[in-house]
């Protein structure tokens, strides 16, 4: 009786930190995900210069961007200084906006940017103004994928390119493949331990 209880025990704690660990910053990507990363083209930010990209919101809310960078050259990010601001398209009105260093930017890595939740986004369209307003050493590249045929095309110093920036909206939220990947994995670790435990009693 003990042992199943324990067992039960078990099981619901599993489940409920599974369930907080599932509560995620939810990124759905503007651009087309099905472009190799290898073909990535960069695009260098000169201070003072803007970088705008249109996209729809496919969520019913947002809480932050992320856009792919780099910083090249640099030797203290946290010194270099972006400013960003997210505009409702159908009123031209400015939702979000921040300025961050990029101290917590890591190659490879998107670098996420947090405003205060901006609601009743589904399926709106916004434009992502963002700009490097302070870089005394290097540069500060922002990546695009080839082609526009999946979204309007990224501007860079009122000029449009030929290419998407790679580029995704952040929803603090419960995410239930991340829950379910979870389970498994928490599953499979206590199976794998049990059979140890018999295999060596």
């Amino acid at each position: 009786m003990k042992s199943k209880i324990k067992t039960i025990f078990l099981i619901l704690i599993i489940i409920v930190l599974a369930a907080v660990y599932a509560v995620i910053d939810k990124p759905v990507s503007v651009y087309d995900t099905s472009c190799d990363t290898s073909k990535f083209q960069a695009q260098v930010l000169e201070v003072g210069q803007m970088a705008s990209q249109k996209f729809v919101c496919e969520e019913a809310y947002m809480d932050g961007i992320s856009l792919k960078l780099a910083a090249n050259a640099v030797p203290d990010k946290e010194k270099v200084l972006v400013a960003y601001e997210v505009v409702d398209d159908s009123t031209g009105k400015v939702v979000a906006k921040g300025t961050e260093n990029l101290g917590k930017l890591r190659s490879g890595k998107f670098f996420k940017m947090k405003f205060d939740r901006v609601n009743d986004c589904k399926d709106k369209a916004y434009t992502l103004n963002f700009q490097v307003t302070k870089c005394d050493a290097g540069n500060v590249q922002i990546f695009y994928t080839p082609g526009t045929d999946k979204g309007e095309a990224l501007v860079y110093a009122g000029t449009p390119i030929d290419g998407i920036g790679v580029m995704r909206t952040l929803t603090h939220r419960f995410d239930l493949e991340t829950y379910i990947v979870t389970l498994c994995f928490a599953a499979y670790i206590v199976l794998f331990m049990r059979w140890l435990y018999k295999l060596f009693k």
